[in-house]
């Protein structure tokens, strides 16, 4: 038995809609639409300065707002809840010498709201069913109070470490401040690639070290002159750590608006001598075709 080798051997192709060959070259001869988004290889990511002005603002803003909360937390601690709501009330000491400044004072106001859920909620809901632990036997008098030094712990470990969450987030602050004067300009996307030092951009970073110097001598103005009246006390670490950055806060802000006025001043003087440059070439143009007239009606 011989084998037809001249035999045609069936060959099986994939049909062309389903070919990734087929596909790959209809993608490739098909036309670019001209309004395509560009592909984002090729598209230039870069942030506008008012964006990038807008973010760190609001990252010191909020690490100003942090430091705050952490700082009258410091206090309510220092002092206790209860003692410092009622203060000079229902047997509660006198306010001693340290207790005043802003931290103080948002602490008195975290402490009352603490105070008011607590009333609130645990003792109608709770109090009334959960069973007493307190113990009335001598022998259990007598035996140490494990939930006392608990709490004493508590305290000393978050005694240590707010003072390091307030200090990163001074840190943050610091840094966010420093990008704020620094990067005046727009830039890349996720880059921290220096901007040019053109005119235009030391002009900015003038603007604002002029709006912090405004701020911080009109802030320490009216500080100094609201503790002369003995209407305001705040302590001097506060004043470092707490006043003096929202001081450079509304220093960055006048800045930027003053930022703003140049940006729109010099968009007019360009808009204006793009006129005035299209209406000379449009003057020039006309009397080139008056001239052209009058000699072929020489000629």
């Amino acid at each position: 038995m011989q084998l037809d080798s001249h035999r045609r051997q069936p060959s099986f192709t994939m049909p062309c809609r389903w070919s990734r060959r087929c596909r790959a070259a209809a993608e490739n001869d098909a036309p670019i639409a001209a309004d395509s988004l560009p592909s984002p290889t090729t598209a230039t990511d870069v942030d506008d300065w008012k964006k990038v002005r807008k973010e760190h603002l609001r990252t010191m803003r909020r690490s100003v707002r942090h430091i705050v909360l952490l700082m009258a937390l410091m206090e309510a601690i220092r002092v206790g809840p209860i003692q410092l709501v009622f203060t000079g009330k229902h047997g509660f000491p006198e306010a001693g010498q340290d207790d005043f400044g802003i931290a103080y004072n948002v602490g008195y106001f975290l402490s009352w709201l603490y105070l008011c859920v607590f009333m609130v909620v645990y003792v109608p809901l709770f109090s009334w069913w959960l069973p007493n632990f307190t113990s009335t036997s001598e022998s259990d008098r007598s035996k140490p109070y494990y939930e006392s030094n608990l709490v004493k712990i508590l305290t000393q470990i978050n005694m240590v470490l707010l003072p390091v969450s307030i200090g990163m987030t001074l840190i943050t602050y610091v840094f966010y401040a420093i990008s704020a004067v620094v990067y005046v300009d727009s830039r890349p996307k996720n880059s921290m690639r220096l901007p040019k030092n053109s005119r235009k951009n030391w002009l900015v970073r003038l603007y604002m070290l002029v709006g912090i110097a405004i701020t911080t001598l009109l802030g320490y103005g009216a500080f100094n002159i609201l503790a002369n009246f003995d209407l305001a006390h705040v302590k001097p670490y506060e004043y470092a750590i707490i006043v003096v950055p929202v001081q450079i806060n509304l220093g960055i802000l006048l800045a930027t608006v003053m930022q703003f006025k140049m940006e729109k001043r010099l968009a007019r003087k360009e808009q204006a001598q793009t006129a005035w440059c299209g209406s000379v070439a449009a003057s020039a143009a006309a009397a080139a075709q008056e001239k052209a007239a009058l000699l072929e009606q020489e000629v």
